[in-house]
This record gives C-alpha cells, structure tokens and sequence, in this order.
C-alpha cells in the first residue's frame, strides 16, 4: 500500500490572467491507508481539482503532493508509474471507452503497463468479478451496453491496471438506486479484498454513511474537517457548516428523539436505524 499526502497544497485556475481562481488554499491532508475515504463538500469546493491533483493530472501551483515521501511532481519522467499506482476513474467514465470489445478495453492499462498474457487474463478476470461484467459482455463492443454497463466496464479498466490507490469522482453519477447499490457494492468488495486505498467523490451524504470508512468534507478550496463517518455524521452543526445535509436516516432518526423516541440520533444508514427501533421496540421504547 501506499501513503498519499497533500503538503501545503495550492492551486490556481487561470494563473496569471484575468479570470485567476484559487481552486485549493494551503490543503494538507493524509489518506490513511487500507480504507474508504468519502471526499464530499458542495458544488465548487475543490474536490474534483484535488483529485486530478492525486496523480499528477494537475500539478499544484504551490505546496508539494507526495506518494510514499515522494513529491510526484518533481520528474514528469516518473508520471506513467505514478498513474499506474493510483488510479483515477473520472466522472462518466464511459464517454473513455474506444475499444473494439470490452475484454480489450478492460485489458487496455495492464497491457501498457508490460504484463505477460497471463497476467492481464488474471487481472481483467478479477476486475469484472468486483465491477459486476459478465463473461458474454467480453466479446461485445462496449457501445451496445447499456449506461450502467459502460460504467461498470471503464471502472474495471482502471482496477485492472491494479493501483495501490483507486480514485472514483461521482463513480455513481445518473445511475438508479440499483445502479448506484451494484457500483458501491462491488467497490466495498474490492477494497475489502485487496486491502486497498479507494477515495470516492459523491455528492450522496447516504452513499458516504454506508460505504466509506473516514470522511474528508472540502469548503471553498480548503479542508473544512476530517474524521471517522460516524463522528462526522453525528455532529449535525457541523454538516450545517458546510453546506451540507445530514444523510436522511439520520434526520428522521433526530425527528423521532426529539419526538420522544428514545434513538440514537447517530444512526446512519436505513440497516442500523432498523436495527435500533427493533431494540428499542423490544424493549419497550
């Protein structure tokens, strides 16, 4: 695994013109490894920007972005391995895809990155296992999928190049409910399996409280708060601060203890809030 860290970070749309926009102020951050870091923040705070940040897409205009200690930026030279060890899925992924059939699209990275035959086989195998695409999808081209399909496919190209760190902005943008429940499961799978560092984008306060393990929440440019998805989402005010909304679970959980319902308003996802009302009922409210 690898450590990812954003030192004194800042940076600049239109530098030196007149349209200059200080997209990130100062931002230092470490993602802890082996985990799921949702990055959330309103429309505008910087979250895209620190993304493409990760690996190198954009350079900062000040402050240092460093893997493993080392500053990413400092020999463009080095930036193909830098890419291949984090990942970067981009929002709508699927407008990427160029290849003849899926099978080529998804072994596209391994196949840049110099493994043997057996390796890509192995490695595309495993990313359809965690994306959802099925063996007679393979053949197809990935333009005769449906929009749901295309996602699941441009995401398992980018997890067979198998980086140490995957990030995903909005991976479950326009999707349905089951859309959205196939991309995050798939995604919880994988980072549980290989013991993985993935960073998800989304707008979703529900999708953060079901899947991520630590929270980043980003306010105009700058890192407004860092913690556990449990105490982020416990502290009400704080979410107010940014911007943001509770999940809404967690509003209806403090509607009922203020109600008189004897719950926890820490509830944050619709599985504990039902577990905690069968306690309570249980138990006699």
């Amino acid at each position: 695994m690898a450590v990812l860290q954003f030192e004194n970070v800042s940076y600049l749309y239109g530098a030196d013109t007149p349209f200059e926009k200080e997209a990130l102020k100062k931002i230092n951050l470490t993602f802890p490894e082996g985990k799921i870091i949702g990055l959330i923040g309103h429309t505008g705070s910087g979250k895209s920007t620190l993304a493409q940040l990760m690996n190198g897409i954009l350079r900062p205009t000040a402050g240092r972005v460093l893997l493993d200690g080392e500053d990413i930026a400092a020999e463009k030279g080095k930036l193909a391995g830098i890419r291949a060890r984090v990942g970067l899925v981009f929002q709508y992924p699927e407008y990427q895809l160029f290849e003849e059939t899926v099978e080529k699209d998804i072994a596209f990275g391994p196949k840049n990155l110099g493994k043997s035959e057996e390796e890509i086989r192995a490695l595309t195998a495993e990313a359809c296992r965690f994306t959802g695409v099925t063996e007679d999808q393979l053949s197809k081209s990935p333009f005769e999928l449906s929009g749901g399909q295309k996602r699941r496919v441009a995401i398992a190209g980018v997890m067979a190049m198998d980086p140490e760190i995957l990030v995903l902005d909005e991976p479950a943008a326009g999707l349905d409910p089951g859309g959205r429940e196939e991309i995050f499961g798939g995604l919880r799978s994988y980072q549980r399996e290989k013991k993985k560092t993935v960073i998800l984008i989304s707008h979703s306060m529900e999708d953060m409280a079901r899947y991520a393990d630590e929270i980043v929440i980003m306010k105009n440019g700058e890192v407004f708060a860092v913690d556990t998805v449990g105490h982020i989402f416990e502290n009400a005010e704080l979410i107010r601060q940014a911007g943001l909304e509770l999940p809404q679970i967690t509003r209806l959980m403090i509607l009922l203890q203020q109600k008189g319902v004897p719950v926890s308003p820490g509830v944050h996802t619709v599985e504990d809030a039902v577990m905690e009302i069968c306690t309570q009922w249980k138990g006699g409210m």
